[in-house]
């Protein structure tokens, strides 16, 4: 059965598409990782609650 939300039935632009927005999201939230990581090797995550970390969580899905 045709169905035009299945990947193999997009159009080559509408494929382009889907993967740079896959691609931005990917890098945004690698961005995101790296500042709560403090660039340096010195993760700032591991010092938050639960709680703290599971906002970090929600605002990241919020944003993707």
């Amino acid at each position: 059965m045709y169905n035009v939300n299945n990947p193999s039935n997009w159009s080559w632009s509408k494929a382009f598409a889907e993967m740079e927005k896959t691609v931005s999201k990917a890098e945004l939230e690698q961005q995101i990782m790296n500042h709560l990581s403090n660039y340096s090797g010195n993760p700032k995550w591991t010092e938050l609650t639960k709680d703290q970390q599971e906002d970090h969580y929600t605002i990241l899905t919020e944003l993707l």
